[in-house]
């Protein structure tokens, strides 16, 4: 029901939403059918599936509000508490439903054996920054202060992912943890946005980027989330993460960059800043480079594939490129969870 509902969604926004300017209201009936196509593909094959349980989340800085997630746990009983694991869909802020990614934190479940948590957050134009952030971030709170009771997951075996907008997110909830008793040990990072000082229409196409992007209409809607909060949050961490302090962000993160898309010049800008700081925290450290504090940057660049890439259909893409960027990213959540004292038995 959740995922019809939000079909829908841009319909209602821009019929009923007061202080959506009109150029966007368009673009969201225009979406409205996308929505629907892409999120009965994902959907319909789950919707008798008894793979996950769907909860609710209360959310701290919206008393009124609550964002639904949901949980996918190992069938099997552990004798010690699991690693927990959250993700975030992407959706470009102005759409998704977690149920988008359900393949893939199926298969983190089975690859690892962590509970994974997959969340949701309001969106543009709506709800403009810092909403989504905020949202993910209140979700997060209460998943680490909830997981050992209700799941049986360590929170301090906390991993993240996210896609596209979702790994921002990510990095954002990284930020409001950092100081916390429960940082976040590792984050697997898919086709990220960055550097959200830059609008799309902006950023450098990298080679191979298609001459016609079929969906350069919707330019205006996909920067409706970051469009008004620029010019008063431009050095904004939380929005940018590129200006994040590395000490601030996990110490071990995998970035899957598809080599064709206008983000791949600010992202592989910030694996090479993050790369050459974290030689400089690791010599800070005594033995850091063979510790669970020791920070390592890794990244995988796919050249010639699209934004999205590992979602489309196999007759589209190298089914061979998909399979090794997931099982570096299922290999890579393994050994970080490793490193923090869990070992999958089953």
């Amino acid at each position: 029901m959740a995922a019809l509902i939000q079909c829908v969604q841009p319909i209602f926004d821009a019929l009923s939403c007061p202080g959506i300017p009109f150029k966007l209201r368009w673009c969201l009936l225009a979406l409205a059918p996308i929505n629907v196509l892409s999120y009965s593909i994902k959907w319909l094959p789950w919707i008798f599936s008894r793979s996950y349980s769907v909860i609710r989340i209360p959310l701290h800085r919206s008393p009124r509000q609550s964002s639904r997630a949901l949980v996918f746990a190992p069938k099997s009983p552990s004798s010690s508490l699991r690693p927990l694991h959250i993700h975030i869909h992407g959706g470009a802020f102005i759409g998704g439903i977690p149920e988008l990614d359900n393949n893939f934190c199926a298969r983190m479940v089975e690859e690892t054996g962590a509970v994974v948590v997959s969340i949701s957050y309001r969106l543009a134009p709506r709800y403009p920054f810092p909403t989504a952030h905020h949202d993910a971030q209140d979700a997060a709170a209460y998943i680490v202060k909830n997981a050992e009771r209700l799941w049986g997951a360590n929170p301090k075996v906390l991993t993240l992912s996210g896609c596209s907008v979702g790994a921002n997110l990510a990095l954002g909830i990284s930020q409001s943890l950092s100081d916390t008793e429960t940082p976040v040990k590792g984050a697997l990072l898919i086709d990220n946005p960055v550097d959200l000082r830059i609008p799309p229409w902006e950023k450098p196409k990298p080679p191979g980027f298609p001459s016609h992007d079929p969906l350069s209409f919707l330019a205006p809607l996909f920067d409706a989330y970051a469009e008004s909060a620029r010019s008063r949050r431009h050095e904004d961490p939380l929005l940018n993460p590129t200006l994040a302090d590395a000490r601030t962000l996990p110490r071990k993160m995998l970035f899957l960059i598809a080599g064709a898309d206008i983000l791949h010049h600010e992202v592989t800008s910030f694996v090479e800043r993050l790369q050459k700081e974290s030689v400089v925290l690791n010599s800070q450290n005594t033995g850091a480079a063979d510790s669970t504090g020791s920070y390592k940057i890794e990244s995988m660049v796919f050249d010639g594939q699209l934004h999205g890439w590992l979602d489309l259909p196999s007759f589209i893409i190298d089914e061979s490129l998909r399979t090794r960027a997931r099982n570096a990213a299922y290999g890579f959540m393994r050994d970080v969870q490793a490193e923090n004292g869990w070992h999958r038995v089953e």
